[in-house]
């Protein structure tokens, strides 16, 4: 891997001075820099911007940020399938696999090759109203009241099979990577990064014996908006991408692209939750 791609929070780095040296860095090891046009700065020396990264101008692609960054790079690159290599700067980042200060040491094992490429399951989400439109999930796709004081109610058909309603605030749909996202804060299970899951968890739902459930990939779920306000919110990843109207239904299942990522020695899922949320 020679051919670096980089993809940065520009709010966390809104001084260059951090970012040129991790450049010259990279550069005094002899890997080749590309940047996204849309993220030039000034004062970078020796380094290809280009329009998209794609497998044809990068091998790597390095984020510097926290986890809404690693959502959003996952996305530029995911149809390329360019592993990412993610070093927190934000708050949590769970989908981080290095702290900041780790930077020298994992390029070091990369250079060496001492990594492993790491797979992760992607969720499509295709509003029936509108066939041509696909969204891509890593995290999890999301529906909402928003500002809506009442609950509102969803149908859930698992294979074109009706499977309940749920009354709630809203509903989670979340890859084994997303478990401990949203889907955690609603009370859904943590799941390893590689079982072949969806998760559906309800947001704040009425009847209290509705729980989590745990779905198999294979399945294809389908989700009608029965009951509530006009007009309910759809996000993915964090963000919102449409509004469903009642009688809509939005399809959920298994794509066949997946997320990669850069595996380095000793940094095991297991010891990731330790370090997050138990140190």
């Amino acid at each position: 891997m020679h051919k670096i791609g980089i993809f940065y929070n520009p709010t966390l780095f809104k001084k260059i001075i951090k970012l040129k040296e991790r450049i010259k860095f990279l550069q005094k090891s002899m890997f080749t820099i590309f940047l996204l046009e849309k993220q030039k700065r000034d004062g970078l020396h020796g380094v290809t911007y280009v329009e998209n990264f794609t497998k044809k101008n990068i091998d790597l692609l390095i984020v510097l940020g926290g986890d809404g960054t690693i959502l959003l790079a996952s996305k530029s690159v995911l149809k390329e399938g360019v592993p990412l290599l993610g070093f927190n700067h934000g708050k949590l980042g769970f989908l981080s696999e290095c702290k900041k200060h780790e930077f020298e040491p994992a390029l070091s094992k990369i250079e060496n090759g001492s990594f492993e490429i790491d797979e992760r399951m992607v969720l499509e989400c295709m509003p029936t109203s509108q066939p041509k439109k696909k969204y891509f999930a890593l995290n999890d796709c999301v529906l909402y009241k928003g500002e809506y004081p009442k609950m509102i109610t969803f149908r859930i058909l698992k294979d074109d099979e009706y499977l309940f309603d749920i009354e709630a605030d809203g509903i989670i749909f979340s890859t084994p990577t997303g478990s401990t996202g949203y889907n955690l804060s609603a009370g859904g299970s943590i799941v390893f990064p590689h079982t072949e899951v969806v998760l559906l968890t309800p947001i704040n739902p009425h009847n209290q014996f509705i729980k989590p459930f745990i779905l198999s990939a294979n399945n294809k779920l389908s989700i009608q908006y029965v009951k509530g306000n006009e007009k309910i919110y759809v996000a993915i990843d964090g963000d919102n991408v449409e509004k469903m109207k009642k009688n809509e239904t939005i399809i959920i299942q298994r794509s066949a692209y997946k997320s990669k990522f850069i595996k380095l020695p000793n940094k095991t899922f297991a010891k990731i939750l330790i370090e997050k949320f138990l140190d």
